[in-house]
C-alpha cells in the first residue's frame, strides 16, 4: 500500500522501483493518468514524451484578431 504525499500545491504518489522497471519507466518519464468509471486510476506510459507546453509544440491558441481599420 502506498501513501499519497503533499508536494507543494500537488499530491504525489511514490511508485516502487520494481513496478517502474516492469513498466519500462524511469524518473522523468511522462505518463497519462486516467480515472476509470470503476474509480480505479490508470497510469500508462506516454508515447509522445514532449509535454504540450514545450518549445516547438503545437498549440491550440486562437488566431490573433484582424488589425483595426482606421
Amino acid at each position: 500500500m502506498q501513501k499519497l504525499t503533499r508536494w507543494g500545491n500537488s499530491t504525489g504518489l511514490r511508485i516502487p522501483s520494481h513496478v517502474l522497471d516492469a513498466a519500462g519507466l524511469k524518473a522523468g518519464a511522462y505518463v497519462h493518468v486516467r480515472l476509470l468509471d470503476s474509480g480505479d486510476i490508470r497510469v500508462r506510459p506516454a508515447k509522445n514524451t514532449q509535454p504540450a507546453d514545450a518549445e516547438g509544440a503545437v498549440t491550440h491558441e486562437p488566431p490573433p484578431p484582424p488589425p483595426l481599420a482606421w
